[in-house]
């Protein structure tokens, strides 16, 4: 994996430094054994804040942009266009200066009008709290208190509509309204405030005579993280730590739900996502300092230690060229103090699995010992990955991480470590994104992530599992029967349903340093375009344990048939009954999943899987077209955006 992009300027700024380094420099940098030297090296031969001119850049911030975005809002809010008066509120929220205190006030209390007509009551609520927080003029206090009433309404919550009518009626004592107009609001209140006493008191009626009815509402609880008690890692000297179950698995078996230690979002989607958990914000909380990202809600933001040490840098990476794995290596740093790091100096190199296994997701030592692949990589690996440590330890230290400049060679050391375990363990973050609610859609990538759990599964270009993810955790589910005892492996890019044997390994050799020696490889099962439709793939099942295959032309005749393996004969008649409700299956399946039934669509191929996996073996068309339903329906349960249905 390229640590660069071709369009940004570290690439040149690569190449010429490695041309001004001579061959004897170059040759006493390729001796260095760790990585705290190799970005000693590189920091005492390039300054690189001086040769690039580095300094912050907060470019977003600008009140006259930000009185055009609140005007169009005005004008389309006026249109009753409440989705399109939205979209500007919000880009005028983004780029209004922090100093300016009232203007924010009032462009939230703009943008909770136009979510209260919306019917987003909640999203609604918090603006107009947001808005009295940033000082909100006095005068105008009526309307927030008003709106706030109607919103309660809308939620059916009584009682504090009937607490925000009386605050809007002593509000009015402060507004600039002619009588008239005063009066006719303070009227309205207080008719609400007459009647609501009415409804509070059906409501609590009604609330103890489900008490009394046992009646319960509540709601399974689904946790952040999860390990199922079947999975386990073994370990051996070719292959390192990898998973495997201890029981018989079925296909739709939750396996891991697991948060990461570090996630980043590629820069398309800074604006648009939630910068701590990846949940797009359709009403996003802003940086006061810069324009460069947003947040769901104001905890995600107290809760994003990393972005102060990144803020005003983000443009720097982006115009870099920097791959969002570099972007990873830095958070991954930010996110923890510098005395943290301090704190660890001792016990990184001498961390045990079992020790690892024990710390929580947001402990650096889980991760550390993750693969780097170290001494598979060249010299010039090492200077490109250095020098890139350098540029990302500038952020750092013009950002203010440092208290001390000790601390800053290990550091630098523990970002060159970072980029390279990333190269091999990070995961793509994905969204289901579709053009309208009828369109098939398409999985995009969003962000990295880092999950130190599964980070430890191997690979397989038949693979047992798949990924999905809700915000930035990942979900892993089984996609077919795993017997006990067996490596449960997931997919690191090329499936050999799509991807020839040579391509695939030449791929995995390339960028993951090893030669795939998965069944579909050893056996060169054919791409899916390839497979016969008029051959099925039987099962020997003869009294003997006997693991041939009984390849058998779909028009047969003979029901019985010779294993030349066992010499025992096998009764497919049974086997073939069985594929025709599997037709059924897939036949009901499909049409449920293209209505949106996707708990039910994936069951019906949970059973169509089953049924195939009693007399069938792999590979064939059905059980691989069964897979892809299934991952289809999968990847429902994660991030989805349909893009008109949020423009409407």
């Amino acid at each position: 994996m390229e640590i660069y992009k071709k369009d940004g300027f570290f690439q040149n700024y690569c190449e010429t430094a490695r041309k001004d380094i001579s061959s004897n420099k170059f040759n006493e940098f390729a001796q260095l054994d760790n990585d705290e030297k190799r970005f000693g090296f590189i920091k005492s031969m390039k300054s690189i804040i001086t040769d690039l001119k580095l300094s912050h850049q907060f470019n977003g911030k600008n009140l006259e942009k930000s009185l055009q975005f609140k005007n169009l809002g005005n004008k389309a809010f006026q249109k009753e266009s409440w989705n399109e008066a939205l979209a500007y509120y919000n880009m005028c929220y983004l780029s209004i200066p922090d100093s300016n205190e009232q203007g924010k006030a009032i462009v939230l209390a703009n943008r909770s009008a136009a979510l209260y007509h919306l019917e987003k009551y909640d999203l609604a609520l918090k603006d107009i709290q947001r808005a009295i927080g940033h000082q909100y003029p006095k005068e105008m206090m009526y309307k927030l208190r008003e709106r706030q009433a109607r919103c309660y309404l809308g939620k059916k919550d009584h009682v504090s509509a009937l607490k925000s009518f009386k605050e809007t009626v002593q509000a009015l004592d402060d507004c600039q309204l002619p009588l008239e107009r005063r009066q006719k609001l303070e009227r309205d209140a207080q008719i609400m405030i007459n009647l609501l006493p009415r409804n509070i008191e059906a409501e609590k009626k009604l609330t103890k005579s489900k008490k009394s009815a046992g009646v319960t509402s509540k709601k399974s609880a689904i946790p952040e993280h999860f390990v199922d008690k079947a999975l386990y890692f073994d370990y051996t000297e070719n292959e390192g730590r990898f998973a495997k179950t201890n029981s018989d698995l079925k296909p739709n078996t939750i396996l891991l739900l697991e948060k990461p230690y570090v996630s980043v979002l590629l820069e398309e989607y800074s604006l648009t996502h939630c910068s701590r958990c990846f949940k797009r914000a359709s009403v996003p909380i802003c940086c006061p300092k810069c324009s460069d990202v947003i947040f769901c809600s104001e905890n995600c933001a107290k809760s994003s230690s990393f972005h102060q040490f990144e803020c005003g840098f983000l443009p720097i990476l982006w115009k870099s060229g920097a791959s969002i794995t570099c972007h990873m290596a830095l958070r991954m740093i930010t996110q923890h103090s510098e005395e943290y790091f301090l704190k660890l100096r001792s016990e990184l190199a001498a961390l045990s699995s079992k020790e690892t296994d024990k710390l929580t997701n947001d402990d650096y030592r889980k991760v550390y010992k993750l693969v780097t692949h170290e001494e598979k990589r060249s010299a010039e690996d090492f200077f490109q990955r250095s020098l890139m440590a350098n540029l990302l330890n500038a952020c750092l230290t013009l950002g203010g991480y440092y208290s001390t400049p000790e601390s800053e060679s290990y550091i630098g050391g523990l970002l060159l470590h970072n980029l390279q375990l990333l190269q091999f363990n990070a995961h793509e973050i994905s969204e289901l994104q579709r053009e309208s609610e009828r369109d098939i859609g398409n999985s995009v990538f969003i962000g990295g992530g880092l999950y130190p759990t599964v980070a430890l599964f191997n690979h397989s270009c038949d693979p047992g599992v798949t990924r999905h993810f809700r915000g930035n955790s990942i979900c892993v589910r089984t996609i077919k029967n795993i017997s006990a005892d067996s490596i449960v492996a997931e997919n690191y890019g090329p499936i050999f349903t799509q991807v020839s044997r040579d391509e695939r390994r030449n791929t995995l050799l390339h960028q993951y340093k090893f030669e795939c020696s998965c069944r579909a490889c050893g056996e060169n099962w054919p791409k899916f375009a390839d497979m016969n439709p008029n051959i099925l793939r039987f099962k020997c099942d003869g009294s003997k344990i006997c693991s041939n295959v009984l390849e058998i032309p779909a028009e047969v005749n003979e029901f019985m048939v010779l294993c030349t393996e066992c010499g025992e004969h096998t009764n497919i008649m049974k086997g073939l009954k069985s594929l025709q409700d599997t037709d059924m299956l897939f036949k009901s399946a499909t049409k449920l999943h293209s209505a949106g039934e996707y708990e039910v669509a994936l069951a019906k191929y949970v059973e169509m899987m089953n049924i195939m996996n009693e007399v069938l073996v792999p590979p064939y068309r059905d059980y691989h077209l069964c897979q892809q339903g299934m991952r289809s329906c999968m990847l429902e349960f994660g991030n989805r955006y349909i893009k008109t249905k949020s423009n409407k």
